[in-house]
């Protein structure tokens, strides 16, 4: 029995830190998302798309550009902490020159900041407080799921290991600090990461009763100027028997965006 102790003993001080992280659970679940959040090492990002909304006999399709530059102090995985996004619809005529613009900050203390830019009265926004859990021009996302949440606003415990899609993947929950869950629409969210990429396979929301209430899957994985990309994701919401499927392309990185381009004071020029 004192052999077999020691010989585990001195397999954990061997271990490699993720191997370390699993035996203590909580702590390999933050690891492993920071895995996640290094995969964009990006200085900036372009891309174009299209989401299709799917409510019942209803289909609403919509075109649009989106910018993204990241900002601060390098984290402990090397990126850049801060980000910012602007999102600007291009197609139908009813939502052309439709603009969101989101500041989001590292500091979990800190609220996010989210813009909408209303072309039809020349009006310019702010979305804050329960103004983000609303939906993102009626489709199955959330104001809040377009902002890059910070990693410390969540408490991240990895469960298992598990194949999806023929795919091995840590499966990590993540929930909201108690100071932080008035802030959001969901008690947790359950996370299956890929393995071999670090990218979110899927992604389950619970809502505050603890009911599955949507599903994102990601897929079109491509390495993009050597950089892992989601370029499909599909977000379901079982209830409602909506879908919502946004198809991105045209993705540049590095191309050296002006910071005027995410200047709230530039939304209306």
């Amino acid at each position: 029995m004192q052999k077999t102790c020691l010989f585990v003993f001195i397999l954990l001080c061997l271990a490699p830190p993720l191997f370390a992280a699993e035996v203590s659970g909580q702590a390999s679940g933050r690891d492993i998302m920071l895995k996640v959040e290094a995969v964009d090492n990006f200085q900036d990002r372009t891309m174009t798309g299209v989401m299709t909304v799917e409510r019942g006999r209803e289909k609403l399709v919509r075109k649009m550009e989106m910018f993204s530059k990241k900002y601060g102090a390098r984290k402990e995985n090397g990126v850049l902490a801060d980000e910012r996004s602007l999102i600007r619809f291009l197609d139908p005529a009813d939502a052309r020159g439709t603009m969101y613009l989101t500041w989001s900050w590292d500091d979990p203390a800190r609220e996010d900041d989210m813009w909408m830019y209303m072309p039809a009265e020349s009006l310019v926004r702010r979305i804050s407080g329960s103004g983000k859990k609303g939906a993102f021009m009626r489709s199955d996302l959330a104001n809040e799921d377009i902002q890059k949440r910070s990693l410390d606003a969540d408490t991240h415990t990895l469960l298992r290991s598990e194949f999806l899609n023929g795919a091995d993947c840590w499966v990590v929950e993540s929930v909201p600090r108690p100071e932080l869950e008035e802030d959001t629409n969901y008690s947790r969210r359950v996370i299956f990461v890929r393995k071999d990429i670090s990218l979110p396979a899927r992604v389950e929301y619970y809502d505050k009763r603890g009911r599955l209430l949507k599903i994102a899957t990601n897929g079109g994985f491509q390495q993009i100027d050597g950089i892992w990309t989601i370029t499909k994701s599909l977000y379901e919401t079982p209830d409602r028997g909506t879908r919502t499927l946004m198809d991105r392309a045209e993705t540049a990185h590095n191309q050296g965006l002006e910071d005027s381009l995410f200047q709230q004071s530039n939304l209306k020029r």
